[in-house]
């Protein structure tokens, strides 16, 4: 058991029991093999946290709004039947481990995915894919009809049913579209368009299935970079490299894989176009399923399909050409036919005496291929020269690596080299350009500016200067960099050169903002300061009026200045109220009051009445005052004449 996640062994719902996790995740949802402790039936369950349910560009910023809208979206797709559809039987939320997560519940199949078939170092052939291919378009039809697009068409998301027909999964989540936050996998099959921005369409689900067929057939996957971003920028305007020799398939995927979303077929017209093929294909083998199921198993099971948008493959009668060929009838594709059995015995008989001819060494055609001596391939792309290869008859594998000699797409090199013998049936390798080698990017915190400059520009990378405060870096010294298009990168990734930087200078601790400490105690003082990494310095007490006695009543710098780090400012604790005595103002003209009242160090505030005559009233705020009253220095007065 995994005791690193916190899920594998818990129970959601009080019913279903995860267990391990398994291929088909992405990067914010995650997949468990489980057990209905109810009816102890095997499940697979979907989990990811409601957290990453928040989709800032859709309007939903609240946790609660996020999981009514993914209640309501789930309870939609589970009303939806379709026989290549991977039914969902429940869904939730729970908290684990203090994490509230999300979850759906769908149905276990034993044949696994088609990412497990890939990952066991198995292939398809292209008959498996197009029945494969023929059941995932009439899925995706149905969807487009009911208004939804898949986003996410995968090998992790295809599953094998008991009936070896094939289910897509993974709806129900919210779809990625942006380079940072997919995963890799995720990004190797999304289509040209996600690189920039734009939102899955059905002519994008199109594009992935067509990825993934590709991948099943040839067991490559084109267009793939170390990061989710390089993926999808390697395939922008970029052709499906299909080869010929996938023979009649070829031609539907290269135009389900075309760059340019209005080029490509609809999810009826791809399924139309393998439907159009069959005739012109072997019948296909079973695909074996992860865990094994007896062969009379395959041949009885039957499964009613009543959607029949897209005629389907069925097997020829006896003694016809073993062929696909597709009629209008509602019933799905079988692999086998009822005869299969009783024709099972005739091949174990043929098949021992072809060994018996093999071993007695009657194998005149291996002794008599042909050798052709390995061509130029110089400024020839993948599909000019696996077109010049067809009629030698080789087996070419296609790998890629980075060259900065040669351009992306352009053939490098071929294992064996030009100019070399090789007999047909043997390997060539095609060693295709992904264009220049990558930068890595280097750590280059406490260097200078200039460092940082030289290094970037060696490495072929465009830095931009960028000033920032640091409490700790010292002014002039690099901080960091950060890539704007990819912000996650850190030290030791690596990018495409001409990759564009910004370069953080510390321009030294940022500016503090005074703030009053007048009325504070000293201890309080001293913390606010220290806070803000300013020094306090003692001056004599005096008395103030603006703060009772020991409190601080004075201080040097006025709050809400701007002012460095470290600098010192003096305070002065108050030694009470500065008080004088009220100078005899009360029965005097305005002529005599005024100077009385300045020469006590007084102000003289609002004037009512006829100054000519006697004063009547002296106030300070609003509190009347007399001759001889002790008053605060400082205070304004204001006069009352009648």
């Amino acid at each position: 058991m995994n005791t690193q996640d916190p899920l594998v062994g818990s129970i959601l719902s009080n019913r279903y029991l995860i267990g391990d996790s398994r291929s088909g995740g992405s990067g914010e949802s995650a997949v468990y093999d489980a057990t209905d402790v109810r009816s102890q039936k095997r499940v697979v369950v979907r989990v990811l946290t409601t957290q990453s349910l928040i989709d800032l560009d859709a309007g939903v910023v609240l946790i609660a709004d996020a999981v009514e809208l993914f209640k309501r979206q789930t309870q939609m797709l589970a009303s939806m039947s379709h026989p290549s559809l991977a039914s969902i039987d429940d869904w939730g939320t729970q908290e684990v481990g203090g994490t509230l997560y999300a979850f759906t519940v769908l149905e276990h199949y034993a044949g696994g995915t088609l990412r497990e078939i890939l990952d066991r170092g198995r292939k398809l052939t292209p008959s498996q894919a197009l029945a494969v291919g023929l059941d995932v378009c009439r899925a995706l039809h149905f969807l487009h009809g009911k208004g939804w697009v898949h986003g996410d068409v995968r090998p992790a998301n295809i599953f094998l049913g008991d009936d070896l027909r094939v289910r897509l999964a993974g709806l129900g989540l919210k779809r990625i579209v942006h380079s940072d936050q997919m995963s890799i996998e995720q990004a190797s099959y999304a289509a040209p368009e996600i690189a920039t921005g734009q939102q899955p369409t059905e002519q994008s689900d199109v594009y992935s299935l067509a990825l993934t067929l590709l991948e099943m057939i040839t067991g490559t996957l084109p267009f793939v970079g170390d990061t989710a971003a390089i993926t999808l920028a390697a395939r922008i305007d970029k052709l499906l490299p299909v080869s010929a020799d996938l023979g009649p398939i070829a031609a539907p995927l290269e135009r389900a894989g075309r760059p340019e979303a209005n080029e490509r077929f609809s999810a009826i017209d791809f399924g139309r176009a393998f439907a159009a093929i069959a005739d012109k294909m072997p019948m296909p083998q079973p695909i074996e399923p992860l865990e094994s199921k007896s062969f009379e198993t395959v041949i009885e099971q039957k499964i009613v399909d009543r959607t029949g948008e897209i005629a389907r493959p069925v097997v020829p009668i006896a003694g016809t050409d073993p062929k696909m060929v597709i009629n209008q009838s509602d019933e799905p594709i079988f692999i086998v036919n009822p005869d299969e059995i009783k024709r099972h015995k005739r091949f174990v008989i043929i098949g021992a005496v072809v060994a018996l001819l093999m071993a007695g060494g009657i194998s005149y055609r291996v002794f008599a291929k042909h050798s052709h001596t390995v061509p130029s391939f110089a400024e020839m792309n993948e599909g000019e020269a696996q077109n010049l290869l067809v009629p030698l008859k080789w087996t070419i594998v296609v790998t890629a690596e980075r060259s900065d000699e040669v351009p992306a797409g352009l053939v490098i090199r071929t294992e064996p080299p030009m100019g070399e013998s090789l007999q047909e049936g043997k390997t060539l390798t095609l060693v295709i350009s992904q264009g220049p080698s990558l930068a890595e990017l280097p750590g280059l915190e406490g260097a200078t500016l200039q460092e940082a400059i030289d290094t970037l520009t060696a490495l072929e990378l465009v830095p931009t200067q960028k000033d920032s405060p640091s409490e700790d870096i010292a002014a002039g010294t690099v901080i960091s960099w950060l890539v704007p298009e990819q912000p996650s990168l850190l030290p030791g990734d690596k990018v495409l050169r001409g990759t564009a930087l910004d370069v953080l200078v510390s321009t030294g601790p940022a500016a503090r903002e005074m703030p009053s400490l007048i009325g504070l105690s000293l201890e309080q003082a001293q913390v606010v300061m220290n806070d803000l990494r300013l020094v306090l310095v003692e001056t004599p007490a005096a008395k103030s009026n603006a703060a009772a006695e020991g409190l601080i009543g004075a201080q040097s710098v006025v709050p809400g200045t701007q002012i460095a780090r470290d600098s010192q400012v003096a305070y002065a604790l108050s030694l009470g109220p500065d008080l004088v005595e009220m100078p005899r103002i009360i029965g005097n003209s305005f002529a005599t009051v005024e100077p009385r009242l300045l020469e006590a160090g007084f102000v003289v505030g609002k004037v009512t009445g006829k100054p000519n005559y006697k004063l009547r009233k002296a106030f300070v705020g609003d509190k009347a005052i007399t001759n001889g009253d002790q008053v605060p220095r400082g205070a304004t007065i204001d006069l009352v004449f009648p």
